[in-house]
């Protein structure tokens, strides 16, 4: 399911930059065929795509409404589906997933208050289930302290997060056959200062930790490199709630999660 999850939200990014569709009538009719009390919608491929084909519907490349019609948009299909709290569990992580992905902390933190649930409403095992969908989220939102990490790098460096004295780390996860990957990592190496202004921590996956070497010393990366073959089972990919590469957060000398940019762009902001 997650497999699937990811290979739909590529393919609501690929589509980002399309015309925004009117927006009115579309978050009033778009659902009224769908029955949200049908638990078998949580392992329907086609509720999926309709989730995906709704949140798509927002982009139309203006930043500063695509974050306030998403979530007007989450706000009308989170009402419907909270007939059925299986459901409502399953919008709910989904769109978790997706805006985490494309670093849309807005959009992640109004999901974390459990939208169109008024206090009372649901019962304590339902919202332990919620809770514990929002606690992954939780531990890495901007403001939250990251998650400590000790390990030794692909260089045998012994190096703890939490230790260091750097007045900025920039912790990226990667993958060693990720293209974009590469220029991200690049960007960063060109024009970050990663010697006095930021210290670059890296965890990658890769086929073997010799890939990882030979990529790092082809990029001239300086910092601290991990590589786990646990893979995305890595206890630094799933302390940090990784599911993408690359997926990049920013902490600040307190080891607080300042910002968590999409892009190079983002990150240059």
């Amino acid at each position: 399911m997650n497999k699937i999850r990811n290979i739909l939200w590529v393919t609501f990014l690929l589509l980002s930059t399309a015309s925004l569709r009117a927006q009115t009538d579309r978050l009033q009719t778009y659902w009224a065929d769908t029955d949200f009390t049908d638990t078998t919608l949580i392992s329907s491929r086609a509720f999926s795509d309709k989730l995906i084909d709704y949140f798509y519907s927002f982009t139309d490349g203006d930043e500063q409404r695509f974050d306030s019609l998403s979530i007007a948009g989450l706000d009308v299909v989170l009402g419907r589906a909270k007939v059925n709290m299986r459901v409502y569990d399953f919008v709910l992580d989904f769109a978790l997933n997706g805006y985490s992905n494309m670093g849309r902390d807005r959009v992640v933190d109004y999901l974390l208050n459990y939208p169109q649930l008024l206090e009372g409403e649901i019962t304590m095992e339902e919202g332990l289930r919620l809770d514990s969908i929002a606690e992954p989220y939780q531990k890495v939102r901007v403001g939250a302290k990251a998650p400590d990490y000790v390990g030794v790098t692909i260089d045998g460096k012994a190096y703890e997060i939490y230790a260091s004295t750097a007045r900025n780390t920039l912790v990226v996860f990667w993958s060693t056959d990720c293209e974009y990957c590469h220029e991200f990592l690049t960007q960063i190496r060109k024009h970050l200062d990663l010697k006095s202004d930021f210290e670059l921590v890296t965890f990658a996956l890769a086929e073997s930790q010799e890939e990882v070497l030979c990529t790092v010393k082809k990029m001239r990366l300086p910092g601290y490199h991990f590589y786990d073959e646990k893979r995305w089972d890595g206890d630094a990919f799933l302390d940090y709630h990784v599911t993408s590469t690359p997926t990049v957060f920013v902490l600040d000398e307190t080891k607080t999660i300042v910002c968590k940019p999409y892009d190079w762009q983002d990150l240059k902001q």
